[in-house]
């Protein structure tokens, strides 16, 4: 009849939503360590956890929305549909990511792909949003009077030119070839201020992106350019979203993609192969309350358990203790709980990249 301490909801949490673990594998391993806790039991222990820390995931949404640039992505989830027993539909979790000033990951599911999801968490948000062609026509920005701005992600476009190579080696090369100066551009400006980026992509990537923008309505109207075509998808993706691909040049904080939204939100979709579907839309919320807090605490490369533990610790005790909480704060108070060995891994991931990116600058220059 006792409770079970702080440690074992924080091993279901990190078991589940950080390790990828359905609660039946779960119940597998704590059984091998001597302790029988049934699903059932685990799925109440996640809910009061949820419940406990929801106040915190509220704060980071707060922070996320006063700031002035948020990358958003979703992805599709398998959700259990309780008017046929066995059934499924399709629902989406979005995830909201902030910049350098609001440096939270910020989940939210909604039982559809219709704007109503992301109009309703954005609520009175007035900013950026970057976001795939999706956000700009039917998504996050329709119905906000200009308050929301749109700034669509350049690696969808080069994707769909890397699709093409097999269909029309030339065009999609020259493509790629215009895309490859534009990320050096953006290398380059990646340890300047805002400012300066600005100043950076005013002078030498806007006209690169007018070369660009000549070519491509060149090609549109080439006849050997079929629309159906891998290439020429291609070509009038990018025409078509035009405004939105040039906004990053307009702002200096704004990035080019939104690749490291994309990534984040990997975490969800590698989890996804193990556990299959969701099992409510109450089950929803409290996946996205969950992930907002593991994805946070790993862009700061923290400790997860010992953060985790800390956090209902903390809450169960005062649920007004949040400021000290957020994974930012948490870490400069805790900097023993800070994983070195990821941060030495990003660092070195980072500079392979930016060599092999000047590497083949050196041989353009040939």
């Amino acid at each position: 009849g006792s409770r079970y301490g702080f440690g074992v909801t924080a091993q279901i949490i990190l078991g589940k939503y950080a390790d990828h673990l359905p609660l039946y594998r779960l119940e597998d391993v704590f059984a091998r360590a001597g302790v029988v806790i049934p699903r059932s039991t685990q799925v109440g222990l996640l809910d009061a956890a949820a419940d406990l820390v929801r106040p915190l995931t509220e704060r980071m949404k707060s922070e996320l929305l006063g700031s002035d640039v948020i990358g958003m992505d979703d992805t599709p989830v398998r959700l259990q549909d309780d008017s046929l027993p066995g059934a499924m539909r399709t629902a989406r979790v979005w995830l909201a990511r902030g910049r350098e000033s609001a440096p939270y990951n910020v989940f939210f599911f909604h039982e559809s792909r219709e704007r109503d999801g992301p109009a309703k968490f954005l609520g009175d948000y007035n900013g950026w949003v970057s976001v795939d062609a999706y956000g700009v026509n039917d998504g996050v920005y329709l119905g906000s009077g200009g308050r929301i701005l749109a700034s669509c992600c350049h690696a969808h476009a080069r994707r769909k030119f890397e699709a093409a190579k097999s269909n029309d080696p030339k065009r999609a090369a020259r493509a790629l070839a215009f895309y490859r100066q534009l990320y050096d551009i953006e290398d380059r400006g990646s340890d300047l201020s805002a400012a300066e980026r600005l100043e950076l992509r005013r002078s030498e990537s806007l006209p690169l992106l007018a070369d660009f923008k000549t070519w491509l309505d060149q090609q549109n109207g080439d006849p050997k350019a079929l629309p159906k075509s891998a290439i020429g998808t291609a070509i009038r993706y990018a025409i078509n979203q035009w405004q939105p691909l040039l906004s990053y040049t307009t702002e200096g904080q704004l990035p080019i993609d939104n690749n490291d939204t994309e990534r984040d939100l990997r975490r969800l979709t590698v989890g996804r192969k193990n556990w299959l579907f969701i099992g409510s839309p109450a089950a929803g919320s409290v996946a996205a309350t969950m992930y907002t807090l593991i994805a946070s605490a790993s862009r700061h490369q923290l400790d997860l358990w010992a953060y985790i533990n800390d956090v209902l610790r903390t809450l169960a005790g005062d649920k007004d203790q949040v400021e000290s909480l957020l994974p930012d704060r948490w870490a400069s108070a805790h900097p023993d709980s800070i994983r070195s060995y990821r941060q030495a891994e990003s660092l070195a991931r980072a500079a392979k990249t930016k060599a092999r990116r000047a590497r083949r600058r050196k041989l353009a220059r040939r």
